[in-house]
């Protein structure tokens, strides 16, 4: 304390003296306090136990506030009840927040009313002010996943409590805003200073072995090593997908576009497994029937298959039983009905394959190259080379074909919502087959409701999935009447050793005709409540009829509209949506103008010199479906089954994002693999972007590759201000648009 108050024996002290006795041992506290300890909002001395299911007690503790201490002497409980969470499962978290209040406490005391007769009163007067402390509760948000409220810095929290439902679930002490005693400060400095005494003899050593390093200098690998090493692990990187971070190396193999800045007023090229020239003129058209009405085909709406007749492929007659199939409580059903799946087969000139395909292989499902978008629908053609997730894809010199192995997709589907009981029967389908209708024996029809019938995968349990719907119709009360009724479907692909069930949805009195004693062995009856889980029958399968079609020829020619573009073309894309199942083959074939045979485009055609190379205006096309009487391939000629033909540019320039090196330097190594090169045809200007300024290399090294003789390395060294960021562009320029190179790979190194 810097003051005190001094009395003498005669003296008559006044009231203020005792106060400012006080006073000034308050102040002489604050002054230690706020001087050497200084703690801002923070505890000391605080315990909390748990004293019901809903309350906690802090015991007697103290709360610094710069130089002022607040404190209780006595225990506070606090009550946690209307801060429980309301729903079930969900928790929260609350924080105890520590306040100090200031309060006067008066007291009774005998005040002299006379000072002659010496009369006194009983009166209340201020006695005692208490720094004290209040809690306050800070909630935060009820969730399944509670998360801790945000404390503001001008707040204390002494605990977090997480609540559920039921009550208190754990208390954690908040101990960074806890006040640290010089011990522990003592024991951290220790600490530090063993750190220190530690680092300095590190230190040390590091200056003896920089001497050494310095020493072996000469003895550092060679700049080209290094970069070789560089672009393998930028390589290794986009594989097994490494966080983005400044690198002082970047590399791309031209499959997608998230490296390229293809909004650039420069860019002037395409991403297409390799960085390619983009097109100068491109066609767009619908693909149609040049004889639609031609004996060879029949059409099922947009579903083209060659001529064929409908035949019984599995037959289950009825006993005379009957079971009703809107005996249940009506379900609501959103049935899902897959989609074909797309094919794309492409042929040209410039359609080259690029080994950088197999980059693919870390990128999961994403594109290969560019996705379709028709009439609202996105299709997205997916695979490597080879076989994968379902998706298959050969690239040849002058021909790419990608195709998809399932027969029906989730890419695009159409939902359903239905309303009515569900029965069905499944069954095993020994033999692939193209299902075309199916019979149903009714033994009662109601006055109304329409019957919604469906046909569906199993999965490999023989459980039906109502979500995974490939055909449907629907028959109204008047379409229907006892015995045999039938309902024709689209032709659906069924594929051999799978099964599939059929099953009604209806609101009618209707029944069907039943057959006991499980008379078809490799399948059931089944029913379902609620939409979802099937349950089956083990001695009752329902009467039925599948009819298939029979194909009038094994080998069927059907000529499509020609291609067309202006000026000529040297590459055509066919896409379509159909099957072709195994045993069974479509081949596209064509025939530019001029010619007089038909080139069919497959792999075993891929290595001719292309037909394309004289830049037709106009190619006829036509399609080879071959297979058998009982199974054929097939083509949806929808608004989405599409002729593109293409000629490209004999210029490219290709912009890439700007890439952060984390390092500032002068000197960049771009380094690019081309693919398909022709020195006396092609011409390639490999340049560097920093800001807006465009730069030249200082030099330029070409490798041919020791493998491949159509490859070229080239290594452009460029100076430049000092920058942390730079773009790679690559120019390149042909004589003739039928024979281009493009870039398989690039990469950019900060020296």
């Amino acid at each position: 304390m810097l003051k005190t108050v001094e009395f003498t024996e005669a003296e008559v002290a006044e009231p203020a003296d005792f106060d400012a006795i006080s006073q000034y041992s308050r102040e002489g506290g604050e002054a230690i306090v706020g001087g050497a300890i200084a703690y801002a909002h923070h505890w000391a001395g605080y315990s909390i136990a748990q004293s019901s299911a809903v309350e906690v007690t802090l015991n007697p503790g103290y709360l610094f506030v710069d130089e002022k201490v607040y404190g209780n002497d006595v225990a506070i409980v606090v009550n946690l009840q209307v801060y429980l969470p309301l729903v079930t499962g969900d928790g929260r978290y609350v924080a105890l927040l520590l306040r100090g209040t200031e309060t006067t406490e008066n007291e009774s005391r005998e005040i002299e009313t006379d000072a002659d007769t010496g009369d006194t009163v009983i009166q209340t007067v201020p006695k005692t002010t208490i720094r004290s402390v209040e809690v306050v509760i800070q909630q935060g948000l009820s969730s399944p996943t509670p998360v801790k409220p945000t404390v503001a810095s001008t707040e204390c929290c002494v605990a977090y409590v997480e609540l559920s439902t039921t009550g208190i679930v754990a208390v954690e002490m908040d101990q960074s805003s806890r006040v640290k005693t010089l011990s522990e400060v003592e024991g951290r400095l220790t600490v530090v200073e063993n750190e220190m005494d530690a680092a300095v003899a590190r230190v040390s050593s590091i200056e003896t072995d920089i001497s050494n390093i310095a020493s072996r200098l000469n003895d550092i690998p060679n700049p080209v090593v290094v970069r070789q090493m560089q672009r393998d692990l930028a390589q290794i990187r986009r594989e097994i997908a490494m966080p983005d971070e400044a690198r002082a190396y970047w590399y791309d193999n031209g499959l997608l576009t998230d490296e390229w800045d293809t909004a650039n007023a420069s860019w002037l090229a395409r991403i297409r497994e390799g960085v390619r020239f983009a097109w100068a003129s491109q066609r767009d058209m619908q693909m149609a029937l040049l004889d639609a009405s031609s004996s060879a085909i029949r059409a099922s709406g947009t579903l083209i298959l060659p001529a064929w007749e409908e035949v019984v492929r599995l037959e289950v007659e009825g006993d005379g039983g009957s079971k009703n199939i809107s005996q249940l409580t009506h379900t609501v059903t959103t049935a899902i009905q897959k989609t074909l799946s797309r094919t794309v087969t492409e042929y040209g000139a410039t359609t080259t394959k690029c080994e950088n395909a197999t980059g693919w292989s870390f990128l999961g499902n994403l594109s290969v190259g560019e996705t379709f978008t028709k009439s609202g629908e996105t299709f997205v053609i997916t695979g490597i080379t080879g076989s994968r997730s379902g998706h298959k894809s050969y690239s040849f010199q002058n021909i790419t074909i990608r195709t998809v192995e399932e027969n029906y997709w989730d890419y695009v589907t159409e939902e359903m919502g239905v309303n009515g009981s569900i029965y069905g029967q499944t069954w095993l389908c020994a033999q692939p087959m193209v299902l075309t209708g199916l019979d149903l024996s009714f033994t009662r029809v109601g006055s109304d409701g329409e019957v919604h019938l469906f046909i569906c995968e199993c999965d490999s349990s023989g459980q039906p999935q109502l979500g995974s719907v490939i055909a449907s119709t629907t028959l109204t009360a008047a379409q229907i009447a006892t015995g045999w009724v039938k309902f024709d479907l689209t032709p659906t692909l069924l594929e051999s050793g799978t099964r599939y069930a059929w099953f009604t949805v209806t609101t009618g009195n209707h029944a069907l005709e039943t057959v006991t004693g499980n008379k078809y062995a490799q399948g059931s009856l089944f029913y379902c409540t609620d939409g979802v889980w099937a349950q089956g029958d083990p001695e009752t399968d329902f009467a039925m009829r599948l009819y298939g079609a029979k194909f009038s020829a094994t080998r069927t020619v059907v000529e499509m509209q020609s291609a067309t573009l202006e000026n000529g073309m040297t590459d055509i894309r066919i896409l379509h949506a159909g099957w072709a199942p195994g045993g069974t083959s479509l081949t596209w074939e064509i025939m530019p103008a001029d010619n007089d045979d038909w080139l069919p485009v497959t792999i075993d055609t891929a290595i001719d010199t292309a037909w394309l190379a004289g830049l037709p205006a106009l190619t006829r096309l036509r399609a080879v479906f071959a297979g058998t009487t009982d199974l054929q391939p097939a083509i949806v000629m929808d608004a989405n089954a599409r002729v593109m033909t293409f000629r490209p540019r004999g210029d490219l320039q290709a912009v890439s994002v700007q890439h952060d090196f984390g390092v500032s330097t002068t000197s960049i190594q771009l380094d690019t693999v081309i693919d398909q090169w022709d020195g006396a045809k092609h011409t390639a200007a490999p340049k560097l972007v920093v800001g807006s300024t465009v730069y030249t290399p200082a030099a330029t090294i070409v490798t041919p590759d020791l493998i491949d003789e159509k490859k070229r390395l080239i290594s452009a060294t460029f100076t430049v201000p000092s920058t942390t960021s730079a773009r790679a562009r690559f120019d390149m320029a042909t004589t003739e648009v039928t024979d281009l190179p493009f870039i398989d790979n690039i990469a950019m190194y900060a020296l």
